[in-house]
């Protein structure tokens, strides 16, 4: 995860692995492909709708259902009924976990997907011993354990969910946290997590590229950061929200002993806002903060946070009007004509019109969807 190419050449040579290039376009175009793949998702929930009063979605693809007051029900064969039921009606499979608590379900369902014997339905209140279970899942895959919360598990020597369900209370809580310590409660059958019908607000939107080669010049990285300040405006615009604060962070290579330099400038918007031109201005006077002359630049990222719905914003006696009119048209424009077009088919002068701080490509892959000359070509013979 997240290795450089440079550090992995001997995997590329011994395992003759393939090697791609980010490719923007391609994905992009997907992304509005897989709408179709939201709606579906959308008619699982209410297939799952029918078996639970309280469905939760925590994911395009996952689920929890709340079967509290089911007792009288054999969950196992309810799971079956569940799981038979969606296929039916949406033609989709899914594998399907149960047990106390989320953390627990989640692993029920992990190992109900690779497993030849439970025909995709694990209830873990039936298996006389989850420990033995548990002591074969790795602790990646506990919910929750992320990447680096992994590697410190693994420098403790616990490696598997067995051992962090077995770890002492005081030294997660002390290493990880209290987050940390319900997830380890959880493992052990209490719950911990309550059911989240209605999706959590987004609290951030995060915009960030590495360049394709060192950058020095401020020019440039102001181009970069007006362009991913762009990206981030029309997010919001998406979600229909506000950015209370902006921040502009940018960095040298970690990969370099020397020279090293890293700064983040971050200021209140009063009053919020998603407008792309006001972000680019400010997103300007944050970079001129930030920049550093002598250093050489691998990455930049925008943040906006303290997010708020455009139609719930409270007005300021000291701040200026909230809602602008002629700027929301002409953002709604904006959007429109890039829509249909292309990507930037209009877009600010700050973005640059040759940029040569980009992605390396050396690796791209067609763009099958989108261009013509690209088109995957079938030989009959």
């Amino acid at each position: 995860m997240q290795a450089t190419l440079y550090s992995i050449r001997h995997l590329v040579q011994q395992k003759c692995l393939h090697i791609f290039s980010s490719n923007p376009v391609l994905y992009k175009d997907m992304s509005r492909r897989v709408i179709e793949y939201k709606d579906m998702s959308h008619r699982v929930i209410e297939t799952l709708q029918q078996f639970s009063p309280e469905v939760e979605q925590y994911s395009i693809d996952e689920a929890f259902l709340d079967l509290d007051g089911f007792t009288h029900l054999d969950l196992t064969d309810y799971g079956h009924t569940i799981r038979r039921t969606v296929k039916q009606w949406t033609n989709i499979p899914v594998s399907v976990g149960i047990a106390p608590t989320k953390t627990l379900a989640k692993i029920a369902a992990h190992v109900a997907k690779r497993s030849q014997t439970t025909n995709g339905v694990l209830n873990l209140e039936t298996i006389d011993d989850v420990d033995g279970l548990l002591a074969t899942i790795d602790v990646g895959e506990v919910w929750g354990i992320g990447r680096r919360n992994k590697a410190k598990l693994l420098q403790a020597g616990i490696k598997t969910a067995l051992q962090l369900k077995q770890a002492r209370d005081s030294w997660i809580k002390k290493r990880f946290g209290i987050f940390g310590l319900r997830t380890v409660l959880e493992l052990r059958g209490t719950p911990c997590f309550a059911m989240e019908p209605v999706a959590p607000p987004k609290k951030m939107r995060i915009v960030s590229r590495s360049f394709g080669h060192l950058v020095t010049e401020l020019s440039d990285l102001k181009e970069a950061i007006s362009t991913y300040t762009t990206r981030c405006a029309e997010k919001l615009r998406q979600d229909n929200l506000l950015a209370g604060c902006f921040t502009v962070i940018m960095r040298t290579s970690y990969y370099r002993k020397e020279n090293q330099y890293s700064a983040a400038r971050t200021v209140q918007l009063d009053p919020p806002t998603n407008d792309t031109g006001r972000l680019i201005q400010i997103a300007m006077q944050l970079a001129e903060r930030a920049y550093e002359p002598g250093y050489e630049y691998l990455k930049a990222k925008v943040i906006a946070t303290e997010l708020v719905q455009a139609d719930e914003v409270q007005g300021s006696l000291l701040g200026g009007p909230v809602h602008d009119e002629k700027r929301a048209r002409l953002m709604a424009t904006l959007d429109q004509i890039n829509s249909k077009l292309s990507a930037d088919a209009v877009k600010y002068g700050a973005m640059g019109l040759a940029p040569t701080w980009g992605m390396r490509s050396e690796y791209f892959s067609q763009r099958y969807t989108t261009h013509w000359d690209e088109l995957p070509l079938v030989n009959l013979r």
